[in-house]
């Protein structure tokens, strides 16, 4: 999918994100944000879940305003925005996780779900590889472990799943029960 407001799109991502490197030192913020606007697209969202995908890590991760969402995208891509936006960083991890798991059972946008699900799907793809690469120590970048990780990725799938019926939730589901592999091994390891 193409058209000039995904472009405004790519553009307003690369803006806020610039060169960020994602967490686990693998690959770059605007790669993983591309990634799940195109899994969004393949699973035939609209445009405003592919402008949302794009810009679904600018309010948690940058400092790009809402307005600027707004003005640029309209307060439908600010709304599926914000319900796939976690509070900020000083907030307790497993706070900002349950209340970003709250947001998605609260959402009255399926469009907030695709890119949920979208960008689960990619974390969790790349979470194998990591798992994979570099066994029990990947977790170690993130600040709740490997017990943590499998709770709220387990816990998010089964909000969507709860709240929601889509063919993406298979493929999600599938890249879920490949990370428990991959985890549980790398525990054992």
């Amino acid at each position: 999918m193409f058209s000039a407001r995904v472009e405004q799109a790519i553009t307003t991502m690369l803006e806020a994100h610039g060169l960020g490197r994602r967490k686990a030192g693998s690959g770059f913020e605007a790669t993983h944000v591309l990634a799940v606007a195109l899994i969004v697209g393949d699973f035939e969202f609209g445009e405003d879940a592919v402008v949302a995908a794009l810009l679904h890590d600018t309010l948690e991760d940058t400092r790009l305003e809402r307005d600027v969402i707004r003005h640029r995208f309209g307060e439908r891509v600010l709304a599926i925005v914000c319900d796939v936006t976690e509070p900020p960083k000083s907030v307790p991890w497993r706070t900002r996780k349950e209340t970003y798991i709250e947001r998605l059972r609260h959402s009255s946008h399926d469009d907030a779900r695709a890119v949920a699900s979208a960008d689960k799907i990619h974390n969790l793809s790349n979470m194998v590889t990591g798992f994979e690469t570099q066994g029990r120590a990947f977790a170690d970048v993130f600040t709740a472990g490997i017990d943590g990780m499998i709770w709220y990725h387990q816990r998010v799938h089964q909000i969507l799943a709860d709240t929601w019926a889509h063919p993406i939730l298979d493929e999600h589901r599938r890249r879920l029960d490949l990370f428990l592999a991959a985890a549980r091994s790398a525990s054992t390891r």
